[in-house]
């Protein structure tokens, strides 16, 4: 009996951390969206991580609110807080926009580039992912593309996707192990 409230605990605990992650991924599609739509120039600027990351962070911190279901602060709506003690920051534990509560949890962590992530990086993502941040991903703007480059990684690979900076579209380009291999 014991190993069946067990596995029904743990199985509850992966079905609530995939709708997190949902949840979580969704607001960062639109948080992307908004940022094509009111920060683009952004993207051509030299040497402006930093400012990518506070607009992706604003960006971020709004629609994090709107898939809450969170309404404004009615005493200051251009001030969004999150329930929880949730922070969104930037340039922080080697993450360039990271969410987190503060006592160490940590809920979306990114990594930002314009070209294609280094090998250093993505191996960053992979670490980050075993601290326990319940969602990590890179992000490569790519400019000369049609798309941005999504990494997230998933045990030892990493998976690619594409987002389509046109209609705002994700789909799975390929799952790429560690060591080189592709599936």
């Amino acid at each position: 009996v014991r190993w069946i409230t067990q596995w029904i605990s743990n199985s509850t605990m992966a079905s609530n951390a995939r709708y997190t992650n949902i949840l979580l991924f969704e607001a960062f599609e639109s948080a992307l969206r908004q940022l094509l739509a009111e920060d683009e120039i952004v993207l051509s600027w030299p040497k402006a991580k930093t400012s990518l990351a506070h607009c992706l962070a604003s960006q971020l911190q709004l629609s994090l609110r709107k898939v809450l279901s969170l309404s404004e602060d009615a005493a200051n709506p251009n001030f969004f807080s999150l329930p929880g003690n949730i922070k969104v920051d930037i340039q922080r534990d080697g993450l360039d926009v990271l969410v987190h509560n503060r006592k160490g949890t940590k809920l979306l962590g990114i990594i930002l580039g314009n070209d294609y992530l280094s090998k250093g990086q993505q191996n960053h993502l992979l670490q980050v992912q075993e601290e326990g941040c319940q969602l990590i991903l890179g992000v490569s703007f790519l400019p000369q593309r049609e798309y941005i480059l999504l990494y997230s990684p998933k045990q030892d690979s990493l998976e690619y996707y594409h987002f389509n900076k046109a209609d705002g579209t994700t789909t799975h380009l390929k799952q790429k192990d560690v060591d080189g291999e592709e599936d």
